[in-house]
This record gives structure tokens, sequence and C-alpha cells, in this order.
């Protein structure tokens, strides 16, 4: 799995958070087989920031996955977020989760799952998963 490179999400406004969670998130990759230089800790200042932030890291980065390390919460700003993240999961068969550290397991699965139905996928519709629409 130390194939796997995964981007983490530090939202600023929930730094507290996030901080709370990030050294499990990052333990939990790395005993899932990530190597810890596969591991980018990037920031978005505020939860409705967190979309484009994630477009950045699927457009600028390798990242197989994304990690979000943001608590619920029932803003408008959040509920924004939560359609943009499920665009951007769909367009670009990307996985991305939401949540505390308990989201690194998730992302990995997430992963796994993809990886082994592209890789039973019959030859002439295997999509380009790297791809960006």
């Amino acid at each position: 799995m130390s194939q796997y490179k995964v981007g983490i999400i530090i939202v600023d406004e929930q730094a507290s958070f996030a901080h709370r969670h990030l050294a499990a998130a990052t333990e939990s990759l790395k005993a899932l087989g990530c190597a810890e230089q596969n591991i980018l800790v990037r920031h978005a200042p505020k939860v409705f920031n967190i979309t484009l932030t994630v477009q950045f890291l699927a457009e600028y980065t390798d990242v197989d996955a994304v990690i979000i390390l943001a608590e619920e919460d029932n803003t408008a700003s959040y509920q924004a977020m939560l359609y943009g993240i499920t665009k951007l999961q769909i367009a670009w068969n990307m996985p991305i989760t939401i949540g505390d550290f308990t989201a690194a397991a998730e992302a990995i699965d997430m992963v796994a799952l993809q990886n082994k139905m592209e890789a039973e996928a019959p030859e002439n519709i295997a999509p380009d998963r790297k791809s960006i629409n």
C-alpha cells in the first residue's frame, strides 16, 4: 500500500479539531502501509474553501485520496462543501473522506476498492482514474 499518496486537509477555522486528529490520522495511514513522504498535509482557511483545496490537490499533485479533518456542522458553508466534494468525487473518481482520524482508514479502504474494481473491469472500459475531466 505504500504506493498510495494521500492528501490531508486541515481547516484553519477548525484547527483545534484538526490538530487533535492529525497525528492519529497520519499514524493510521502509516500503519496501513502509506509511506510518510506520501502523506501531504495542506490547509484550507475555512470550510467554504475545502472544495477548491481538494481540487488543487487533484490538479497539482498525484494523490489517490483526500482526507478532510473537519467537524460536521449544519452551516450553509458545510452543506455547500459537501455538495462540492460529492461532485468532485463523481467527476474524478477520487475518494474523499471527511471527519476525524477514522477517515484515514476509510480513504485507504476506498482506494483499495477502487483499484480492485478497476483491475476487474474489462480492458476496454477501464477508466484512467488519474485523468481529470
